[in-house]
């Protein structure tokens, strides 16, 4: 690898707007953005030909699987989608088999992971058993503690461990994340159904709707607002507007995701298992009503929530049993870039969706902007080209996405991870094992 690289005839997205220039990298950091003339000597030369660099992307909520769940994805599998969609960054959610719940699991995804990735990865992770494990966790790098509310029934919300957990992440200022639909009334829900014989998709559907969503926002609303004495309450995947509304008013934190913004109910009602996800794909009003809430800039993130699994589980006939989770990590940004494109979304607002504000958020260091000082991971982007999603080509072990088939306006070309280039024109040319585990 060389220790220094200079980037030259590329469009660099500053604060003010995009500058047309260089940019020198030495020893895996930006040391100096500006003309051609005024850069050091390097040792390599990429010359970009007017593609346009924005600050490598951060996707905040993935889930990797591995361990018991590699035949889904693997840690290389799922980092190798990420750098083919324009992601020099991304967070593994703690849902996995074993679950990511105590310093032993923690350091057992970290050990298994350090020798597949190819981009930066970092982890978040469920409350442990014992609160007095919250902050060894965090010192290895915990990014957040991830509350499921849809698996919560109404005693554990009385936990003391649980308001142990949320004290303690309030003062070492790490984010809650949070699912915020109610378990409790979604195993009611099921349990009917389940008993009159009813497996099919509209009985699943009213066991996860606007209502319970709400209803859970609602549950973890009044819990953090009592124990959790920070405003970095996130809440994931937010699907509906009323939900929105709740969440904003009382200063917590929203992402949102590509599906729920330009999918609706009917792609679910054509498609099936292979578009059901949690919350469910809504109406066509909450699709349009989040897509307003992010262009006027009342959403905090926009994440994939790449959640991959094997085809076959995906076409059950029985809707209980099929896992709920879109494959999105090669689909995010191309579908935004396209609005971009189109004039409908500014490069500024995309790169602070998903660069700048998933780097405060969660705490991630030297990175988020393309800045003198700050880590090298770059994406880089052609803004012309057009393409058409064909999920049979990811990276993803999930060949199949409700996007197949969409034509895009825009598309990762580069990807440069510590100043590495890691993607080079569709093709994965990093070394396993050559991306880096987040500590805080």
């Amino acid at each position: 690898m060389s220790k220094t690289i200079n980037i030259l005839n590329v469009k660099i997205l500053l604060n003010h707007g995009l500058f047309e220039g260089g940019i020198h990298i030495s020893f895996g950091k930006i040391k100096k953005i500006g003309k051609k003339t005024n850069l050091p000597k390097a040792e390599e030369t990429i010359d970009c030909k007017g593609l346009i660099a924005l600050p490598g992307l951060i996707d905040s909520h993935v889930h990797l699987r591995d361990l018991n769940l590699s035949y889904k994805e693997d840690f290389y599998t799922g980092t190798c989608a990420a750098s083919a969609g324009g992601f020099t960054t991304v967070l593994d959610m703690p849902n996995t088999s074993p679950p990511t719940d105590s310093i032993e699991r923690l350091k057992e995804k970290i050990e298994l992971a350090k020798n597949k990735i190819v981009v930066n990865i970092g982890f978040h992770v469920l409350p442990p058993k014992n609160p007095n494990e919250i902050d060894k966790m965090v010192k290895l790098g915990a990014k957040s503690f991830k509350l499921y509310f849809n698996f919560f029934k109404n005693e554990d919300l009385k936990s003391n461990i649980l308001k142990e957990t949320l004290k303690k992440c309030a003062s070492l200022n790490i984010p809650l994340t949070i699912h915020g639909e109610d378990g409790e009334k979604i195993d009611k829900i099921k349990n009917l159904f389940l008993n009159k014989g009813k497996k099919d998709l509209q009985s699943f559907l009213k066991a996860h709707s606007k209502e319970i969503e709400f209803s859970g926002v609602k549950k973890a609303l009044n819990l953090i607002k009592k124990e959790f004495k920070s405003n970095k309450a996130y809440f994931c995947h937010v699907s509906t507007l009323k939900s929105f509304n709740e969440i904003k008013r009382n200063g917590f934190l929203i992402e949102v995701t590509p599906h729920h913004l330009f999918l609706t109910k009917e792609k679910l009602l054509k498609l099936g298992g292979t578009a059901l996800t949690l919350p469910p794909l809504r109406s066509k009003f909450e699709a349009s009503a989040l897509w307003k809430k992010t262009v006027k800039g009342f959403v905090d993130v926009i994440a994939s929530d790449h959640a991959p699994h094997a085809f076959e589980e995906k076409i059950k006939e029985n809707y209980w049993e099929i896992p709920p989770g879109i494959p999105g990590l090669e689909t995010t940004l191309p579908l935004l870039l396209t609005k971009v494109a189109q004039g409908d979304f500014s490069l500024q607002k995309l790169a602070k969706l998903l660069a700048y504000n998933p780097s405060k958020i969660f705490n991630l260091r030297f990175k988020g902007e393309l800045k003198e000082g700050f880590d090298a991971d770059i994406t880089l982007i052609d803004l012309k080209k057009r393409f058409k999603i064909e999920s049979e080509k990811f990276f993803s072990k999930a060949k199949y996405s409700p996007f197949n088939g969409f034509k895009c306006i825009g598309k990762p070309i580069k990807v440069i991870v510590s100043g590495k280039l890691v993607m080079d024109e569709g093709e994965i040319v990093a070394e396993k094992g050559s991306g880096s585990i987040l500590t805080n």
